[in-house]
């Protein structure tokens, strides 16, 4: 019995704090870019964290019967930790989708993926420019049927900081949407050579164009007026320039692509104003932002200050914007939420028709946890949003 006590006691203490280590990333900053990465999931899936931990408290009772009892009340400690702190997203979760009347799918927050950066399996993958000799794609996702009346595309712009990344980076979510009755085009732009400020915004207002012109084929059936765009972070940056500057002539199309306007755009953890970000960067230590910026613009705010407001989301708000949905984390550590309350209140001011949604322990790329309450959160508003 003592050698059981002893294993018993021993199993505790390593189950409470692996568990309370992962919970522990859902409130305190991660040390490293790998960790803030693995914070995701420990924050949109801690029910696990929770589960491991409930399996400590049993072990810990049974080592705690004989000899030195202060490991198994270590373990007891560190255990019940662990399960009250991962617990926060999940009450937080409930408040909010209470508050906004979204019904919350437990079964499928528990199942719930993490959806892995591409190559995803689109309905199929077409070409809509060749620019420079470097071809262009967008990834397609088509709905079940062929709607017999015009309906809603979405162009999804992926994230990356402006340097890396492609489409294809969230195809389960991809797939989802188009399994809801939108026809989802992934775009693909370039993030090289920098500082490429010119061709990505280019690159996507030229995808807006080919899918106008390309709005009924025998695959599809899309409205020309019922055109949004979604993009995550950077994705989310070059989004929202391409809908508030449809036709500036210092952010042209990177193709022939005639009206490149759009009814709507979502953008999800995404920087808004550029200046204010170079100097208020999140974690330094987890991604140097600032560096990131310095590539995509082609300087720093001292140097380029009238590009900086220039490529700023904040600056070009105007009246007649379109209306806007914005999502932030509260714990996100590569872009801060400052940015989505900055952008909101600008939106608001000019009477643009705006949504924010604020996910309290969501981190950057919350979302990428399909299904989980958080994005079961967000899908509830995005689909409002979309089908109006």
């Amino acid at each position: 019995m003592d050698a059981v006590a002893v294993v018993a006691k021993l199993f505790a203490l390593l189950i409470a704090v692996a568990a309370a280590a992962a919970a522990a990333l859902i409130v305190v900053p991660a040390p490293t870019a790998r960790l803030a990465l693995f914070a995701i999931a420990a924050s949109e899936k801690s029910v696990l964290i929770a589960a491991v931990a409930t399996v400590a408290l049993p072990l810990a009772f049974l080592g705690s019967r004989r000899g030195r009892r202060l490991p198994a009340a270590i373990a007891v400690v560190l255990a019940v930790a662990a399960i009250v702190t991962s617990a926060l997203p999940i009450v937080q979760a409930r408040r909010l989708a209470g508050a906004r009347g979204v019904h919350l799918d437990y079964l499928r927050y528990v199942r719930a993926p993490v959806d892995s950066e591409g190559p995803g399996r689109p309905t199929q993958t077409v070409s809509y420019a060749t620019v420079n000799g470097t071809p262009l794609g967008l990834d397609v996702y088509l709905p079940p049927r062929r709607p017999d009346t015009p309906g809603r595309a979405l162009l999804i712009v992926h994230g990356g900081f402006w340097s890396k990344g492609d489409k294809g980076e969230a195809p389960l979510a991809s797939r989802r949407l188009a399994d809801l009755g939108f026809t989802v085009f992934d775009v693909q732009y370039r993030t090289s050579p920098q500082p490429n400020w010119k061709t990505a915004t280019g690159d996507v207002k030229c995808a807006i164009g080919w899918v106008k012109q390309h709005a009924v084929t025998p695959e599809w059936n899309i409205d020309v007026k019922k055109i949004a765009l979604l993009g995550r972070s950077a994705g989310g940056h070059l989004a929202l320039m391409a809908a508030y500057a449809p036709a500036d002539p210092e952010l042209p199309p990177s193709c022939d692509a005639g009206d490149t306007s759009v009814d709507a755009v979502a953008a999800l953890y995404a920087p808004a104003d550029l200046t204010w970000g170079y100097k208020n960067p999140v974690r330094p230590r987890i991604s140097d932002n600032r560096a990131k910026l310095r590539a995509f613009v082609g300087g720093t705010p001292e140097d380029a200050a009238a590009r900086y407001v220039a490529l700023s989301p904040v600056e070009r708000v105007t009246a007649g914007s379109p209306r806007t949905l914005l999502a932030h984390g509260g714990r996100d550590q590569f872009v801060s939420h400052g940015h989505m309350g900055l952008l909101g209140a600008r939106l608001r001011a000019v009477g643009v028709p705006c949504e924010t949604i604020f996910i309290p322990y969501g981190q950057h790329a919350f979302d990428f946890v399909v299904g989980s309450l958080s994005s079961q959160i967000l899908e509830a508003a995005l689909l409002d949003f979309l089908r109006r």
